[in-house]
């Protein structure tokens, strides 16, 4: 059975939840906030790079 990757606002709410904003995640994890708000919104794939360790930190599905 595939499972389904959360949407973007869904990873917003559930940074939220723990106390972050997307800005304030992304500088506590040591990412460009604009790399983070890229992957997020879907302007990046993040298939090599700062975004795929962007996606592994969201918990998000990386191609191999």
């Amino acid at each position: 059975m595939a499972t389904t990757q959360p949407t973007s606002n869904q990873i917003k709410h559930n940074l939220r939840q723990q106390g972050f904003t997307v800005k304030s995640w992304a500088e506590a994890k040591g990412f460009s906030y604009r790399t983070v708000s890229d992957v997020l919104r879907g302007l990046r794939k993040g298939n090599f790079g700062e975004g795929r360790d962007v996606r592994q930190a969201l918990g998000l599905p990386v191609e191999e």
